[in-house]
């Protein structure tokens, strides 16, 4: 049965939803607790079912995503694959690094224009003499001018100029001894390990889900360099609570837990998209140029108004959180790193994301959604008989299909019935609507109507969809013999 439920809201996302009956018709700001509280039906909310529909499909037939989640005013709009699972991040520990900054750039432990020289960082006396002028800020942009080999690969180093040929702050490239090199700065000056600041500044203020400390563990080549790689493990969930407190620049509930300035200066374009695109001009892409900010990369004249002022953490294999202030909106997108593949395009899949929002469908579909809010049902099918949704707006037979449902789950039979009638109302050729009431005059007890309602289903069914006409059949005589 729960496969037919999932088959009767097809073009809904296929994830299991809780009930919300308070969700707020405003943008305020939610926070998760102990769990995400999730949008039941994202259409009434500006989201087209039907286009996230073709989202799961996109992402389940062209990509190697395992977990993905859509977050807006902090509750989930969609969800898809294993969220709690903890798998490696690759290159977003990064941007999360630079989050940790913020604390102790705030309080003058971390000073940002100190030098390599004036931290007594020799590199076992590797460094030039230009190099040693490079400050915390030069590496924590990526402009330290120092190409050295790092711990790990996954960089642009193969990219960078001659080793001498610029001064530091000059030059800007991808380069994972810079980042490397900011993890032990980090510690140096702080006396802190990263891990343990990721769960008191992060994990346990943001109540994630799955941080497991065990699993953080440094990592590199040792015969290169002392200076290792931080890896980071964390779940998909997980990394959308780190998305949404970035989009409330620092702030949890009523904590600032970073300074909401240094929130500002990480996204700032410390180096501009030609600075990245005389690196490599790969970089640039048809929806929008990258700039770079404190080891986040900035969404800069997107082809898209919507995501204008967006920025991303972004790693190898598929992690990606991306932050889009104009729609108080998070997107997370995981692969698993044993898989160690990546396959679909990010760039389009956050783009195609930013255009599935319509805030005048939100708008234009508030009597609808207060009437929800108020678990009015003869009131909310009042007002869809007087001003039905334009069905060129969203797939409505869905919507009313998967809230019809949610009353039947709840055994409240008559405030099913009466919205699966409307849907019959509304689509009297369908015979999946004709399904769900017959549906629901079974589970009530009404088995006359169930009945007739079956036969109506197998007369409009006569291609025999989703292969439902036996299933039916085999109910209807069931019926028969109750009665």
């Amino acid at each position: 049965m729960q496969r037919l439920l999932k088959m009767k809201s097809k073009l809904l996302p296929i994830l299991v939803l809780i009930f919300v009956s308070q969700i707020g018709v405003s943008q305020v700001q939610n926070f998760p607790t102990e769990t995400w509280e999730k949008i039941e039906h994202p259409t009434l909310y500006g989201w087209d079912a039907n286009k996230l529909g073709a989202l799961e499909e996109y992402v389940i037939d062209s990509t190697s995503t395992t977990g993905m989640m859509i977050i807006q005013n902090g509750k989930v709009v969609f969800e898809y694959g294993n969220v709690s699972e903890n798998s490696y991040i690759a290159s977003c520990r990064k941007s999360i690094l630079a989050m940790l900054y913020g604390k102790y750039v705030a309080d003058g432990t971390i000073q940002l224009d100190k030098t390599l020289e004036d931290l007594g960082i020799s590199v076992d006396g590797l460094l030039l003499e230009k190099e040693k002028k490079a400050t915390i800020k030069d590496i924590i942009s990526s402009r330290s001018g120092i190409y050295l080999p790092a711990a790990n690969p996954g960089d642009m180093i193969n990219l960078a100029p001659e080793r001498g040929s610029v001064n530091p702050g000059e030059y800007w490239v991808y380069n994972n001894w810079d980042f490397n090199m900011a993890g032990y700065i980090f510690e140096q000056e702080t006396k802190k390990n990263i891990y343990d600041e990721i769960e008191s500044q992060f994990a346990i203020p943001l109540q994630m889900e799955d941080w497991d400390r065990s699993l953080q563990e440094k990592d590199g080549d040792d015969l290169v360099t002392d200076i290792m790689a931080y890896h980071i493990y964390f779940s998909t969930r997980d990394m959308a609570r780190i998305g949404l407190l970035m989009l409330n620049k620092g702030k949890w509930n009523n904590e600032q837990i970073i300074p909401e300035y240094w929130v500002e200066e990480m996204v700032k374009p410390w180096s501009s998209f030609e600075n990245l695109d005389q690196l490599n001009p790969n970089i640039k892409n048809e929806l929008t140029h990258y700039s770079y900010g404190y080891m986040w990369w900035l969404w800069d004249n997107p082809k898209h108004d919507v995501l204008k002022g967006a920025y991303t953490a972004q790693g190898a294999w598929g992690q990606n959180i991306t932050v889009i202030p104009k729609i108080n909106a998070v997107i997370v997108i995981k692969t698993n790193d044993l898989y160690s593949r990546q396959s679909g395009n990010h760039n389009y899949m956050i783009d195609e994301i930013a255009r599935i929002y319509n805030p005048q469908l939100k708008e234009s579909l508030e009597y609808l959604t207060k009437s929800i809010i108020a678990n009015d049902v003869a009131q909310f099918v009042k007002d869809y008989r007087k001003s039905p949704p334009n069905a060129s707006q969203a797939d409505f037979q869905g919507v009313l299909n998967r809230l019809g449902y949610q009353y039947l789950g709840l055994k409240e039979f008559e405030k099913a019935l009466a919205i699966f009638k409307l849907n019959t109302e509304q689509h009297p050729t369908s015979w999946l609507v004709f399904d769900s009431l017959a549906e629901g005059y079974f589970r009530s007890g009404n088995y006359n109507d169930a009945l007739k309602y079956y036969e109506k289903a197998l007369a409009l069914n006569p291609n025999n969809e989703w292969n439902n006409n036996a299933r039916v059949t085999f109910i209807i005589e069931r019926i028969k013999q109750k009665k």
